[in-house]
């Protein structure tokens, strides 16, 4: 189960201080949004990925948010400065009917093949359960089982999805085979795992900016300091800067600052 709502609050409520890649614009309207909420986050802006990742590795800033900063310069600011090999994410979302639920991969070079998702499903599990999240697993592949013999490339990702599903129990989480019914995979369970970083990207962006569903932000979830990717899409950034002020609070015991 996902209070995503709890997170949220925690983060309205504290004063922590949370890096922002946004032109100014943007940054302006955004601080008057939430100077309505009654927040007392300080947000800082940034336009250069390399300062951005570099405050948050130093602790200038207690949490970091994309904004509108190209993905590419931003991942490999993270790896440089983190010393990871893959950047990990997890989308935070909600369908149009107000259920929240967690997307995985999301980006287009993830969750190629069966370890990358069993890592990305295991670091969500443990990044999240310091909210006290414990996730059910819902695992999509390209078809229904009945779709087998409907091409070789279904074949092996229903294969594979099976596969991760047992894996997933054996390692004691709680997780179903969905083939490709996605909505069964949203309304059943709390993590939905996509076949492909492809499919996910698809599903996030038809979620969001087609259906009408929220999109909360990212998390890279592999580090232990909060950044919070999002979609250069978006227009209005305070749901990622309320998420990221909540995970690092929740995480670290951040306190409101005297």
């Amino acid at each position: 189960m996902i209070d995503v709502q709890r997170i949220l609050e925690v983060g309205r409520s504290s004063s922590a201080r949370i890096g922002v890649g946004l032109p100014s614009g943007i940054i302006d309207n955004t601080k008057k949004l939430l100077s309505t909420q009654h927040s007392e986050l300080v947000i800082v802006p940034f336009d250069e990925p390399k300062l951005l990742v570099g405050a948050l590795k130093s602790g200038a800033i207690d949490a970091a948010v994309r904004g509108t900063m190209g993905s590419a310069k931003v991942l490999e600011a993270l790896k440089l400065e983190f010393s990871l090999n893959v950047v990990m994410r997890t989308a935070i979302m909600a369908d149009s009917q107000g259920k929240p639920f967690l997307l995985t991969p999301v980006g287009i070079d993830e969750g190629l093949d069966f370890e990358s998702k069993l890592r990305l499903v295991l670091s969500s599990q443990s990044y999240f359960s310091a909210a006290g999240w414990r996730l059910e697993v819902a695992v999509l592949s390209k078809g229904r089982p009945e779709d087998r013999t409907r091409g070789k490339e279904i074949e092996l990702s229903l294969a594979e999805g099976e596969k991760l599903v047992l894996r997933l129990r054996k390692d004691g989480l709680k997780a179903e085979h969905r083939g490709i019914l996605l909505e069964d995979a949203v309304s059943k369970a709390d993590l939905v795992v996509a076949p492909d970083g492809v499919s996910g990207n698809l599903i996030f962006r038809a979620a969001h900016f087609v259906g009408g569903g929220r999109a909360f932000g990212a998390p890279v979830v592999n580090m232990k300091r909060v950044f919070v990717d999002t979609s250069r899409a978006k227009v209005d950034f305070t749901d990622p800067i309320l998420l990221a002020a909540g995970l690092a609070t929740v995480k670290s015991g951040l306190q409101k600052r005297a």
